[in-house]
């Protein structure tokens, strides 16, 4: 298990002066960063093997949103291996030493240059030091759509949304699906399927579909293939 801490600083704020959804992402995606850098599976390793762990679905469950100054805790730990996939949940704790956000992830060990799925060796799975599963309620992997949905808006990757991958990174596609909500909507419950990697140029379209409770937003290409699924539950805020 790593844990890091921080104060929720104003740039990830919104207008109400609590973290925003993305900011929380980037905080679980940092912390994943960190506990490879800090551990024997670095970055430099997994790229000189020409392997890359590849994130396939979130689900984030929000209590609450961390506030302006709060002293938070990040925390990550892998817990499963199957197959070519990895298994990692996250969790922050706010300044009271409550859970706020749980979350729950599946990655997908992939080999850069044969551009397929790999199994991890021995040796990086041993690189891990696997936690204990988190207590929630857990999403199936695939998102299953409720209907056909229509077309809202269209977006074109720029070169600062591009990672180290050289793809647009997660959480950018949760930025894009977050424009099609109403702007008094709190996000409850958040999930994302991942299917294929968006480039620097490639135009996304957002497909809406509201059933069910639930808003789901698909990004597909231009010939109609989907990039992502993302899935949101709300309350009024």
């Amino acid at each position: 298990m790593y844990t890091y801490e921080m104060n929720a600083g104003y740039s990830a704020m919104d207008a109400s002066l609590h973290m925003t959804v993305p900011a929380i992402l980037d905080c679980f995606q940092d912390a994943a960063i960190f506990e490879a850098e800090n551990g024997r599976i670095t970055v430099g390793y997994l790229y000189s093997r020409h392997i890359a762990w590849l994130l396939s679905s979130w689900q984030i469950v929000i209590d609450r949103r961390p506030k302006l100054n709060e002293r938070i805790k990040v925390t990550t730990s892998p817990y499963d291996f199957k197959g070519f996939l990895g298994y990692r949940n996250f969790m922050m704790t706010g300044e009271d030493g409550a859970i706020i956000v749980r979350a729950a992830s599946i990655w997908t060990l992939v080999d850069t240059e044969k551009l397929c799925p790999a199994k991890p060796t021995q040796e990086l799975q041993d690189g891990y030091e696997l936690g204990e599963k988190l207590a929630m309620e857990y999403a199936p992997r695939k998102i299953a759509l409720l209907g056909d949905g229509e077309e809202q808006e269209r977006f074109r990757v720029r070169k600062y949304q591009i990672d180290s991958n050289q793809h647009m990174n997660n959480v950018e596609y949760v930025k894009l699906a977050m424009e099609t909500l109403p702007e008094d909507v709190a996000i409850k419950e958040l999930r994302a399927e991942y299917k294929k990697a968006a480039l620097c140029g490639d135009e996304l379209t957002a497909v809406v579909i509201k059933a069910e409770g639930k808003q789901q937003v698909v990004l597909r290409d231009t010939e109609g293939g989907i990039y992502a699924v993302v899935e949101f539950i709300t309350d009024v805020d």
